[in-house]
């Protein structure tokens, strides 16, 4: 079971179902990857991955999972594991997937992200921001991972646009404009590694969803 932990002043948008499976996809992949924060860039592999027009529209334009995992690993270590040769361990018989499933099964999911914390206290996305204050994130599964701070900016992006829209929730499509306009954190960087302007990205995204008359979430 996922849990939001909240601040004071701090509200959790509603979103569809739909839309909550992209922050939920956000933290697996953060835990997956051993990190010790939950980004935007989490998010996005998520968004990438899903099965919707938004989601089409990104990896129509080069916005794969895969491409944007690769990103994420670069430009933050890619957490616990992420400087190890994966192709050099596994050319002598080592699987890092596997060692790391292992530790997970031996000495769970909140040691795992501890040492991650310890190995990587300061992830690039800020230099006043420090993973292990307290603060809003997600709880799950003896895990608590903190939101960066380009999270809260996504959130009130959608969340004002859900007010200019007068819908009463946050759907997918609106989540992916709000997630590809925030300028803090990871996603300008990898955006513009990937060499895919964000203002392209939204332009699609809204036209994709147009063109397949997806309804407003009212």
């Amino acid at each position: 079971m996922i849990r939001r932990r909240r601040r004071p002043g701090l509200t959790m948008p509603l979103l569809t179902e739909e839309a909550r499976a992209i922050p939920m996809g956000g933290f697996e992949h953060a835990r997956r990857l051993g990190l010790p924060y939950v980004g935007c860039e989490h998010w996005l592999i998520a968004l990438a991955g899903a099965d919707h027009p938004a989601a089409a529209a990104l990896r129509e334009h080069g916005v794969t999972p895969e491409r944007v995992e690769q990103q994420v690993v670069r430009l933050s270590g890619g957490g616990l594991f992420g400087d190890l040769d994966r192709n050099a361990l596994a050319a002598v018989g080592i699987d890092v997937d596997a060692v790391r499933d292992r530790m997970t099964e031996t000495f769970g999911l909140e040691a795992l992200s501890r040492a991650s914390h310890a190995a990587r206290p300061r992830p690039i996305i800020g230099p006043r921001w420090d993973p292990r204050r307290p603060g809003p994130g997600v709880h799950a599964n003896g895990v608590f991972l903190p939101h960066g701070p380009d999270v809260g900016q996504c959130l009130r992006n959608a969340r004002a646009e859900q007010l200019a829209r007068h819908d009463t929730q946050i759907g997918v499509e609106l989540l992916a404009l709000s997630l590809l306009s925030v300028t803090k954190g990871l996603v300008p960087p990898i955006l513009a590694a990937l060499g895919t302007p964000a203002a392209t990205l939204r332009a699609a995204v809204a036209d994709a969803c147009r063109a397949t008359g997806e309804p407003p979430q009212r």
